[in-house]
């Protein structure tokens, strides 16, 4: 199976499952990017930014963005229905991009969610987010911020267009650590700014995460495994070396081959079986949020 063709069809995470029907619905949109996310800002917020439609959102619903798999997702939602920005689905940056990720799967279109950081939301810094990665015959890959996208004008990004996100302004995972570890930008412009936390121990975790997400193993933000929950300075040199490698695999976006290879030969790297699987637990931990 070709690279393109493999991201045309859902993995695990992705996979509608019994709620296919509300994917059906959307035939008649295609694979167009810009209908799909409008539909999900309907139906969606972050769980952060939630001041920005008009209401707070109660602490227990938080956990709403521990919803793994679309299948749950799409059950939670029940249909596509715009409704009030209180009663829509409380995720992350993680859930557009997974979301738009499996409408455009289902539509026949490649695609594939990627991990990294953002440097749109505050001047001089790279914000821990996630966005979508869609294949076009003519130009190849481009990057499409659902959650930017599907918001209504001014409410994020200043000075980008969502649907044609310029790759020096989100870096996946890897491009981040090989610009970090280069010395091009300082550790200290990257993270998940409303936590605090900065620093290459920050992105050794999306390098890992988008590798999975290559694979089409699309973890959640915080999921943690392998080398992710090791700090930058308690890193063996084989370790860095691994990340370093991991890295470039991440930066340059497979192919497929070398990702699966690279993934599943190294505990340190490999996603546990229950984040790659189908849909059956929720993890309860609340995290530090992404952008």
């Amino acid at each position: 199976m070709k690279d393109i063709d493999l991201y045309r069809e859902h993995g695990a995470v992705t996979d509608p499952g019994a709620q296919r029907a509300l994917l059906d619905e959307l035939s008649g949109l295609g694979g167009d990017p810009r209908r799909l996310a409008a539909l999900i800002g309907g139906v969606m917020v972050h769980r952060d930014h939630t001041q920005h439609f008009g209401f707070t959102l109660p602490d227990e619903r938080r956990d709403e963005a521990n919803t793994r798999h679309v299948e749950a997702i799409l059950a939670l939602l029940g249909g596509w229905e715009s409704r009030p920005p209180a009663d829509r689905f409380a995720g992350t940056c993680r859930d557009f991009a997974v979301l738009l990720c499996a409408m455009l799967r289902h539509a026949g279109t490649p695609a594939r969610a990627r991990a990294g950081f953002a440097g749109y939301f505050v001047d001089g810094f790279f914000d821990d987010h996630w966005v979508v990665e869609v294949w076009d015959d003519a130009r190849g890959w481009y990057l499409v911020d659902a959650q930017v996208g599907s918001a209504p004008p001014g409410t994020y990004a200043r000075g980008i267009d969502a649907f044609d996100v310029p790759r020096d302004a989100f870096l996946v995972g890897g491009e981040a650590w090989r610009q970090w570890r280069s010395g091009r930008r300082s550790p200290e412009t990257v993270g998940v700014l409303a936590a605090g936390l900065t620093g290459l121990w920050e992105v050794q975790g999306n390098v890992i995460r988008d590798l999975a997400s290559l694979d089409r193993v699309e973890t959640l933000p915080w999921d943690g495994w392998g080398l992710i929950p090791i700090r930058y300075d308690a890193l063996k040199p084989a370790d860095l070396e691994l990340l370093d490698e991991a890295a470039g695999v991440s930066a340059e976006g497979g192919p497929v081959e070398r990702v699966r290879e690279m993934y599943r030969r190294d505990s340190r790297l490999a996603a546990p079986a229950e984040l790659a699987g189908g849909p059956g637990g929720r993890r309860q931990a609340d995290q530090p949020t992404t952008a």
